[in-house]
């Protein structure tokens, strides 16, 4: 099979075997620039930053449903809404512009004050203070902010992404593929990791310390801003960045792409154009609409109702746990992804085998509930494997499917990662719509009516039929796209 490589002149070129690529260790070939031993330790210390501040967005997003009831539904369904929104124009705008390593700043610092809020939530509610609007109000603003930021922090990730494994592979003189492999194995292994000690943080100063939850959100506050300022610190690899001609694509002919792609208009709109104009990246939304389903399922359901009515947990004392156990089986899961993926692995299976592995867990996990619903004597033991299957799940959308946008998409990365955004931000604001209006409500508690923690009680069935349904249709619809992306680099 032809592999996409790079030249020694910085050429990206599909199908090309070169004898320094397929022989040479990882060494720096080009004097300018930084070398790849250094942009693989700029691109881990960017990871850590962003996995801080992104660990603790999550654990106050998993503990908005259980904190804070309806109004946390509804929180966590404007971040979702004003992130899927910022996707389509503002955020691929501003990363194309000012670049990613600057849209990484803003996007935590966007982010960080999405976590600051729970504190001052949690502040008006324990002094009192008399205005029943004030939470709801720093609440709502406050998912504005992050779902902007959110969309601005995970696109020029993206781009980031892309920029480091292209660089790394031009310097040492290895294959692209290889380098978003291990680095997006890398990446995934410490987004999750630091989900799961800063989700069990929680949970520790609860049961151990007695703290309040004021005190914790305050933790997660400071926890959040800190990187924001370290990142400063980071190199901005685009100014680095080295000359490519484009892959061959639905766009068609390379000539004037490089015009199109820089042109303001498509700055503002290059997750549409994307989507318009190349046949794989509609191909890959299913996935991406599956994922962002089972995620409101599983923040709005699980979290907001299972747990609390299978182990009989109304403080929530238990969600950081069992959150920070799928966090925790990701982390390592990504790992041997990325090992199984890479080329020079003992055993290579590629991302394919992967990614449909990853759509099989949520679809095993909406068949269970529908087989065995809730009064169906669910224990400890069986709701730790429904967070086992969404690690393996999570794994793969943070490691293998990011990897392979950046894999089918080089030249245009800032759309490519915003179609993830578009299409799992688009799914996780209906699926917490359907959770929290009267679209799904029940007039009593019965097999598939849950009754969530304001007692209003809704219907899940209709939520599992449509995880079910999605990843029927993603599985397939994956395959013809990577069958679309060795047919071009047969060109």
């Amino acid at each position: 099979m032809s592999r996409t490589a790079i030249a020694q002149d910085g050429t990206i070129t599909p199908g090309m075997s070169h004898p320094l690529i397929e022989s040479q260790p990882l060494v720096d070939r080009q004097s300018n620039g930084p070398s790849a031993t250094d942009i693989k330790k700029n691109f881990l210390r960017m990871t850590a930053l962003f996995a801080i501040n992104h660990g603790c967005t999550v654990s106050c997003l998993d503990l908005a449903n259980a904190r804070l009831g309806s109004i946390g539904v509804w929180q966590s369904g404007i971040l979702y809404a004003s992130y899927t929104l910022s996707a389509l124009c503002g955020a691929s705008y501003f990363v194309k512009k000012y670049g990613s390593r600057n849209g990484l700043i803003l996007g935590m610092g966007m982010s960080a004050s999405y976590v600051s809020s729970f504190f001052l939530v949690s502040l008006i509610v324990e002094k009192n203070w008399g205005y029943g609007w004030l939470h709801e109000f720093v609440a709502f603003c406050s998912a504005v902010v992050g779902g902007v930021g959110g969309a601005i922090l995970w696109v020029s990730q993206g781009g980031y992404f892309s920029s480091a494994s292209q660089q790394f592979a031009l310097k040492g003189g290895g294959l692209v593929e290889d380098a978003t492999s291990r680095f997006g194995g890398n990446f995934a292994f410490a987004l999750l990791l630091f989900e799961v000690i800063l989700r069990l943080l929680s949970t520790f100063f609860i049961e151990t310390a007695g703290l309040s939850w004021k005190i914790i959100f305050g933790l997660y506050s400071m926890l959040a801003i800190l990187p924001v300022f370290l990142m400063m610190d980071v190199i901005d690899l685009e100014g680095h960045q080295y000359r490519s001609r484009p892959l061959r694509t639905d766009y068609g002919s390379d000539e004037g792409f490089e015009e199109e792609n820089n042109s303001p208009s498509h700055k503002a709109t290059a997750t549409l154009d994307l989507l318009r104009k190349d046949k794989k990246a509609r191909y890959l939304s299913p996935l991406n609409i599956l994922f962002g389903l089972s995620t409101a399922f599983c923040s709005s359901v699980l979290n907001g109702a299972v747990l609390r009515l299978v182990l009989s947990d109304p403080n929530s004392t238990f969600v950081g746990f069992y959150t920070s156990t799928t966090s925790m089986v990701a982390a390592g899961a990504s790992l041997l992804f990325g090992r199984l993926q890479s080329s020079h692995g003992r055993f290579h299976c590629g991302k394919g085998p992967v990614m449909t592995l990853g759509a099989f867990s949520y679809l095993i996990i909406a068949l269970q509930f529908i087989a065995f619903p809730v009064d169906s004597g669910w224990s400890r033991m069986s709701l730790l494997f429904v967070y086992i299957l969404l690690g393996v799940g999570r794994a793969t959308f943070e490691g293998t499917l990011r990897a392979t946008f950046a894999d089918m998409f080089p030249n245009e990365k800032e759309g490519a990662f915003g179609n993830i955004i578009l299409f799992s931000g688009t799914a996780s604001t209906m699926g917490y719509i359907l959770s929290v209006t009267g679209a799904l409500q029940c007039e009593k508690v019965s097999k598939y009516c849950m009754e969530y923690n304001d007692g209003s009680i809704h219907d899940v069935l209709v939520m599992e039929l449509v995880i079910i349904m999605t990843a029927i249709i993603a599985i397939p619809s994956f395959w013809r796209a990577v069958w679309m992306f060795r047919k071009e680099r047969q060109v």
